[in-house]
């Protein structure tokens, strides 16, 4: 009998076989290991979508695990309340950029994010109960959308690229952003500061070799409108 002829090969770098090929660490060191985490959970996240038929892709727990890699403890897979307090009541509110018809898609993809690890076996022992989580993000919800209009805790940042958005500027055009910096860093002193605005006390640190966002870094287009920082 001849033997079955084998399947054809999958293409390369096919994400739907990140999750085969990766040994995933919830607690990266560095950002080498950061990225391949990230991709494993990109990966696993996408098939549990598929298998769920979640609205939501890989793409919205982007922030939760950015933040909570560089100024939290690390630990991608392990949640409690505070950690979802922190980002979203905190972190958020100083640097993330949301319109606000995206504000209530941002509790309902966290909620997501806790419900793909809680089904796939992910989400850390120590972690708080996944039910009494998505709870706790309904419960915050409110207080999550008061804060991110409070311009009082933007980071200079985020209130420099509100105010190039603001102007018309191309956050996309490279050449459009540059001509924008040149033109700011022109401006009279006094005329900046009313943009930029003191350094808010209240804004988090990141942690000591952590992945960290800079002040001024230009935030990337995400779906439906919001703009994330790297």
């Amino acid at each position: 009998m001849a033997a079955p002829s084998p399947a054809p090969p999958r293409p390369l770098g096919d994400d739907a076989d990140v999750a085969r090929r990766t040994r995933f660490d919830p607690t990266p060191r560095d950002d080498a290991g950061y990225a391949r985490s990230r991709r494993f959970l990109r990966s696993a996240f996408g098939t549990w979508s598929d298998e769920t038929a979640s609205a939501f892709g890989p793409d919205c727990f982007e922030e939760l695990i950015h933040y909570k890699w560089g100024y939290l403890d690390r630990h991608l897979t392990c949640w409690r309340a505070a950690d979802l307090e922190e980002i979203l009541l905190e972190l958020f509110p100083a640097k993330v950029v949301v319109e606000a018809d995206e504000l209530d898609n941002v509790i309902e993809e966290a909620k997501a994010f806790i419900s793909f690890l809680a089904d796939t076996g992910l989400l850390d022992p120590s972690s708080d109960d996944p039910d009494a989580l998505c709870s706790h993000l309904e419960g915050i919800s409110g207080r999550f959308r008061a804060r991110m209009a409070e311009r009082s805790r933007y980071s200079s940042g985020k209130r420099f690229w509100l105010a190039a958005a603001a102007a018309g500027v191309d956050l996309e055009n490279d050449k459009a952003v540059a001509a924008y910096v040149k033109q700011f860093n022109a401006r009279p002193d006094a005329e900046r500061a009313s943009v930029l605005g003191e350094a808010s006390t209240a804004v988090p640190r990141p942690r000591a070799g952590g992945r960290v966002t800079p002040r001024g870094t230009r935030p990337l287009p995400a779906r439906s409108g919001r703009r994330r920082p790297r």
